[in-house]
């Protein structure tokens, strides 16, 4: 081997050996201290990896959406004016003789939120108008949660057959409505029969073949009056309604009532053939309330009841005056309005009936007067004769009336000089006889009329 050649495999091993010791220097230490700090970093470097919730700031995190905030749901809102159905007069299907007056009253709650002023008004909706007026005002306010009676005068028609009226109430804007969500009407709903057929005579002979026996038997064929009663109780703060008829082969005439002075009667009519009374119970505790009906018997007469309506202006008296048709007797008369209405006269007009009555209230309120007027029996007439007494500040006032010999008590009436409540207005055998409650400080005069029927 030459010279240079060894020369040459010494460098070779030299430049092997530095180029080793160089890599030495690179590599990562393997030591425990070197692994630690390779797990820290890896820590650190995942730590600013944005994360939903991270508080870290190196880098902006999106803020979440705020949750929806929950919508409230409205509670129901509570209607305006809104009623409710209590209880009633004259319930469905009731018998009507045709042509007489009657009054329908309903019991309604206000259920609504507004308070029913006297600007209300019960309307007429649809159906058969029943001769009823067109709107009857309310008496006073209603509140929300309160009942009131609404009475609407109403006559039956004179054709046979069945009669519906739809009804409806009327705020202070003119707005109708009615019963529940659906605002239903309320209704009177009258059966009117047919004319019962009359026996007639067969053209045979009469005279001898009838045989009337002279003695006890006699008089029972004779015409005669008689008075009927019913009695009803008035719940405290209530109304109470008492209807009586007549007995068969009877007609009315007349009638009257009788309650004390905590009851305001504020209606007395013919019903049928028979008399009604409604009267308010202004005590805390319930009333009885009597009506009674003046019945004639043994007569081929025939009555019929005709009335006439005023509205009595607020804080002012009404009179109505209504007339008997021409070749009929008045024999009695009476009067429906409401309970803000004082009735204070109540007697003959001419061949008719009047009334005079104090409103109370505000606003305008109706006013009925009625007649009873007797057909059927040709030369018959009838006079009113009265009574005056005076009643005592603070005391009663106590008339009494008798119909002159050879008549035949058929009705009554009164008149009153200060406005004051009259309880009892009813027969008392061939007299009338009249009760009323003197509230003022000055004695007061009533008297008491008698209608007296005189038969040919």
């Amino acid at each position: 081997m030459s010279k240079n050649r060894l020369f040459i495999i010494p460098a070779f091993v030299l430049i092997l050996a530095l180029l080793a010791c160089n890599a030495s220097s690179n590599t990562p230490s393997s030591s425990p201290d070197a692994a630690g700090t390779t797990v820290a970093l890896t820590v650190a470097a995942q730590a600013v990896i944005p994360v939903s919730g991270s508080t870290a700031t190196d880098t902006p995190v999106p803020a979440s959406p705020a949750p929806p905030t929950p919508t409230t749901v409205p509670s129901a809102t509570t209607v305006c004016d809104s009623g409710k159905f209590i209880s009633e007069t004259i319930p469905d299907g009731t018998t009507e003789n045709p042509g007489a007056s009657f009054t329908k009253t309903w019991r309604l709650k206000n259920v609504g939120g507004c308070t029913w002023t006297s600007s209300y008004a019960v309307v007429f909706d649809s159906g058969a108008t029943l001769n009823a007026a067109a709107s009857v005002p309310l008496s006073g306010n209603v509140a929300p949660g309160q009942e009131v009676d609404i009475s609407v005068p109403m006559q039956a028609p004179t054709t046979p057959g069945t009669y519906t009226g739809n009804w409806k109430l009327r705020n202070d804007s003119g707005v109708l409505f009615g019963l529940g969500a659906s605002n239903g009407d309320f209704w009177v709903k009258i059966n009117v029969p047919a004319p019962t057929a009359t026996a007639t005579s067969s053209g045979g002979p009469t005279g001898p073949i009838l045989h009337i026996p002279v003695g006890p038997i006699l008089p029972l064929l004779l015409p005669s009056t008689q008075q009927v009663l019913t009695q009803v109780s008035a719940p405290a703060g209530g109304v109470g309604h008492a209807v009586v008829s007549c007995p068969s082969g009877t007609v009315v005439t007349g009638g009257g009532f009788a309650a004390n002075s905590s009851l305001l009667v504020y209606s007395t009519f013919a019903s049928g053939n028979g008399w009604e009374v409604d009267a308010l119970n202004t005590s805390g505790s319930s009333q009885l309330l009597n009506s009674y009906a003046i019945c004639l018997s043994n007569t081929s007469g025939a009555s019929q009841q005709v009335y006439a309506q005023v509205i009595a202006s607020g804080g002012s008296n009404g009179h109505a005056v209504v007339s008997c048709p021409s070749g009929t007797v008045v024999t009695g008369g009476g009067f429906a309005s409401n309970s803000n209405l004082l009735v204070f006269n109540t007697s003959l007009s001419g061949n008719g009936w009047q009334v005079y009555a104090q409103n109370t209230s505000g606003s305008g309120q109706p006013l009925n007067a009625y007649a009873i007027c007797l057909s059927g029996i040709s030369g018959s007439s009838s006079q009113q004769v009265y009574t005056q007494a005076t009643a005592p500040n603070g005391g009663t006032g106590h008339a009494v009336t008798a119909c002159p010999s050879g008549t035949y008590l058929t009705a009554g009436g009164y008149a009153t000089g200060g406005s004051l409540p009259v309880y009892s207005d009813s027969a008392t055998g061939s007299s009338w006889e009249v009760d009323m409650q003197n509230n003022t400080g000055a004695s007061q005069l009533l008297n008491s009329y008698a209608m007296c029927l005189t038969l040919p």
